[in-house]
Order: C-alpha cells, then sequence, then structure tokens
C-alpha cells in the first residue's frame, strides 16, 4: 500500500516473484524511491495504472512493457557480453534495478547460468569483490565489535521478517582460500539459488 498524505492506493505495484508465493508485498513508495528499490522497481513494466498511482509519471520511457518483453530484452543484453565476469556483473546490475526481472531471467535460463552466478564465475567476482564493489548487500558482523551483534543485526532486519540465513566466515571459499568480506558473495549466490530453486524469498 502507498500512501500519499491523504489516501491509500492498492498497490498495484506489489512485488511478484518469478517463484510463486502465496503473499503480495505491499509497497510504501513511490515516485524515485520506488524507482530506486530493487525489490519494488518493475522499470518499463509499471502499467498506466501504476505510474499514476506512484507517482511515476515522467520517470519512465512512456512505453510499457510485460516482464516476457522485459526478459527478453535483458537477455539480449547478457549475450552481449563475452567474459564470464561480465556477465556476472551484468546479472548483479540487474540485481541491484529490478529482482523480479533478474531471478525471471535467470529462472528461464537457469542451465546456462548456473555457473555464472555461481561456481566457478562467482568464485572469480569474489577474488575481485574490491575490484567489483557497487554497493552492500547482506550484513556484516564483526569479530572485534561481538558486543554490537543484536544492534547491526537489529537495524538490518526485523527477527520476525527472517526464515533463512546464508553465514560464512569467509574461510575456504569456493577452494580459493579466505577471501575476508568479499566471501559475502558466496552468501548472496547461494540464498540466489534458493530463490530459485527452493522458492525461497530473499
Amino acid at each position: 500500500m502507498v500512501g500519499d498524505g491523504s489516501e491509500t492506493h492498492s498497490s498495484a505495484a506489489r512485488s511478484k516473484s518469478p517463484i510463486k508465493v502465496q503473499d503480495e508485498l505491499e509497497c510504501a513508495l513511490a515516485g524515485k524511491a520506488l524507482l530506486n528499490s530493487p525489490r519494488f522497481n518493475k522499470g518499463s513494466a509499471f502499467t498506466a495504472e501504476e505510474r499514476d498511482a506512484f507517482q511515476l509519471n515522467g520517470l519512465l520511457p512512456t512505453a510499457i512493457h510485460t516482464l516476457g518483453q522485459q526478459t527478453k530484452r535483458a537477455y539480449e543484453q547478457y549475450l552481449s557480453y563475452e567474459h564470464p565476469i561480465a556477465k556476472n556483473q551484468f546479472l548483479q546490475s540487474l540485481r541491484d534495478q529490478n529482482e523480479v526481472l533478474f531471478y525471471r531471467l535467470i529462472l528461464d535460463h537457469l542451465k546456462e547460468m548456473f555457473s555464472i552466478i555461481y561456481t566457478p564465475t562467482e568464485g572469480d567476482a569474489i577474488e575481485q569483490y574490491s575490484h567489483l564493489f557497487r554497493r552492500p548487500e547482506g550484513c556484516f558482523l564483526d569479530v572485534e565489535n561481538i558486543d554490537t551483534v543484536d544492534e547491526v543485526v537489529g537495524q538490518w532486519a526485523h527477527p520476525d521478517d527472517i526464515d533463512y540465513i546464508v553465514v560464512t566466515d569467509g574461510e575456504e571459499i569456493l577452494g580459493i582460500g579466505d577471501q575476508g568480506v568479499g566471501a559475502i558473495g558466496i552468501s548472496t549466490a547461494k540464498l540466489a539459488l534458493m530463490t530459485l530453486c527452493a522458492g525461497v524469498c530473499t
């Protein structure tokens, strides 16, 4: 649901996972904030009604596309990259913009893309973490500040919203040795596979 200060709009922009889920997600964002949220952003797939309700007119090209059309275009973009690490980074960028499109694209091409989003290519991305870093993902717990763990976890998410976690200490990642904070990539990669293959919503 999105409030505009005077009324509440029914959330036509509720995010739909490519994996069937029982509940729709309610969205309390509008305008640029909505477009900057990878969980709720649908890009050119927002309908005319949704664009009115969520103050998106003028923030998107006027053409409206289906998820299928978006997926076809994204796959063509994916194929334009030759090196596996470049394909991996394209998919990561897509995930940072539009999670539904990210999962739909990979679900449609899972056999082809498995080695790109997981081993061996994700191992290469983890080794180059500092050079490829765009934005933080996950929750970083500092062993030197163990007393702050409860506070940090509380800032990241409410316990009632968490059903499944993937934890790493950064050691012996994919046979490439200790990777420090870059090992967060193995956790996010495994969570993506859990969503794609087991329907776990992350």
